[in-house]
């Protein structure tokens, strides 16, 4: 990545997250600006079509990419609702730092309180409902179907 020091950026950050960030840095031979370059330039590739309407997720990254994956796995139709299978989640979900044991108190349930997702027990099968993905035009909230319009 080209650099073009014409710009600075200070902004205030705790201690052990640049403690961390360093560490990464440096087992990819990198130092700290160019990491943040890097970042930078990634979030801006991911969202830097203003135009575009963005999908509504949730603010905490792990959650996002949980809801996200949700969304792509949801693809059993019933009764119009796209739902996953709860173990179906949790394998998918799990991960080193949220063992299987835990993906449903540490990411399904927040996503279920902050209304992306509900769970429903069914006859042979617990399922993960997921509604369709909203999106926003800058200023509003729009349905999937209108994300073409907006």
């Amino acid at each position: 990545m080209d650099h073009d020091p014409s710009s600075r950026v200070s902004f205030g950050c705790p201690d052990n997250l640049l403690e961390t960030l360093d560490e990464i840095a440096e087992r990819e031979d990198k130092n700290r600006s160019e990491k943040l370059r890097e970042l930078v330039q990634k979030e801006v590739e991911a969202k830097g079509d203003l135009d575009e309407p963005q999908p509504v997720l949730p603010d905490d990254e792990r959650l996002a990419e949980a809801y996200r994956m949700l969304h792509e796995r949801a693809s059993a139709r019933h009764k119009s609702k796209r739902r996953v299978k709860l173990e179906t989640a949790k394998n998918k979900l799990y991960d080193n730092s949220t063992p299987k044991s835990a993906v449903l108190d540490e990411i399904i349930k927040p996503l279920e309180s902050e209304g992306y997702v509900s769970v429903w027990a069914g006859n042979q099968h617990v399922w993960v409902i997921v509604p369709p993905m909203r999106y926003t035009d800058g200023e509003d909230i729009v349905e999937a179907g209108e994300k073409a319009v907006a």
